[in-house]
């Protein structure tokens, strides 16, 4: 493999994804890809139902989306996710399945699909964005009557000063509707945070359905992204306002508890994949890449991914990752989990990696 490089497994396998998930990514994405982009289906990952599809672009990219597990750019991110591969492995896996991995021998490729993409419709677009707009027009901002259960499910987490937060960057629904396979389960109260492309639109409410007393929601995927159906490539939560020094994280939760820590302007990606990919306004100077440590290694490999783009962009990058170790019932620590440990005296002091 040592003659196998990314760019080149990549550009082999533009075309052929649909062959090289349907043999890696179970039945579960089989079923997916027979669905094709417009449908939802289980999660090969998390084995969720119903809030799975793959991009339009599948074909070409490998991309997907989950509204638990976040969105996938990729058929590398998604199979590594999906089985904690890291870069070399899974980039040994996809050359493997595409006959690369021995140069002597001459393998007969699958052929490349060629789709002509169906483009949803710019009707459907505008009701959904319509959607999205009511929904946080008549949702109510962390300092109004009525958002008790949103403050209450922030305290749990170890929030202790949610109202540090503007009415602009997160609100509560209440009595809002939670479906699975297009049927209702239940209303919950709801905690919205826009997610704010680079031109600053909003493609997607992030939505956490949480109960009165402020715990998770008793539903397969607490957490779901209410998308317009465009892109959500170098978008973010925007918590805070924009600064010259200022990080990014993937959790809501983890942005609040580095604010809480240090005061710092932190945006939330939602999950390792995007976290690659937000785009950060010219105002910022120097990033804190506050990063998930997972099993997987899926956080740590996302932030240096990130640091590598942002350093050839001229920003000075630091990536903090918690020294504990991830406990043995868990997949990852972040750094909500450092924050609540610190409060009790047993966090481990931070260690930066440029």
């Amino acid at each position: 493999m040592k003659h196998i490089t990314f760019k080149k497994v990549k550009t082999i396998a533009q075309g052929r994804w649909g062959s090289i998930l349907s043999t890696l990514g179970g039945q579960d994405m089989n079923d997916a890809i027979e669905r094709g982009h417009a449908r939802h289906g289980v999660c090969p990952i998390h084995q969720g139902n119903k809030p799975f599809r793959v991009f339009r672009d599948f074909e070409d990219t490998g991309g997907c989306i989950c509204s638990q597990c976040g969105a996938f750019n990729d058929g590398f991110s998604f199979l590594q996710e999906m089985y904690h591969w890291s870069n070399s492995e899974v980039l040994d896996q996809v050359a493997s399945n595409l006959g690369l991995n021995n140069r002597n021998n001459i393998v007969r490729l699958p052929p490349k699909k060629i789709i002509k993409v169906k483009e949803i419709p710019t009707e459907q677009i505008e009701v959904r964005k319509q959607a999205i707009q009511k929904l946080w027009n008549e949702a109510s901002a962390i300092n109004q009557p009525g958002s008790e259960p949103m403050l209450r499910y922030l305290l749990n987490r170890g929030i202790e000063q949610p109202n540090v937060l503007s009415s602009k960057t997160i609100k509560m629904a209440v009595s809002h509707g939670y479906y699975e396979d297009d049927k209702i389960i239940g209303h919950y109260n709801t905690m919205l945070a826009p997610v704010i492309d680079p031109n600053g639109i909003c493609v997607a409410l992030h939505r956490t359905y949480i109960t009165f007393n402020g715990l998770k929601a008793p539903v397969e995927c607490p957490k779901k992204l209410y998308t317009k159906g465009t892109s959500l490539k170098g978008a973010a939560i925007q918590l805070f306002p924009a600064a010259e020094e200022m990080g990014v994280s993937e959790g809501i939760e983890t942005a609040l508890a580095v604010n809480q820590m240090n005061g710092m302007s932190v945006w939330p990606c939602i999950s390792a994949a995007l976290l690659r990919q937000v785009h950060l306004p010219t105002i910022v100077k120097r990033l804190h890449i506050w990063a998930d440590k997972d099993r997987s290694l899926a956080g740590q490999e996302a932030a240096e991914a990130l640091s590598k783009i942002q350093y050839e962009r001229g920003i000075e990058v630091t990536i903090h990752l918690p020294e504990q170790d991830i406990p043995a019932d868990k997949k990852s620590i972040d750094w909500l989990d450092v924050y609540n440990l610190k409060k009790t005296h047993q966090a481990p002091t931070l260690r930066r990696t440029a």
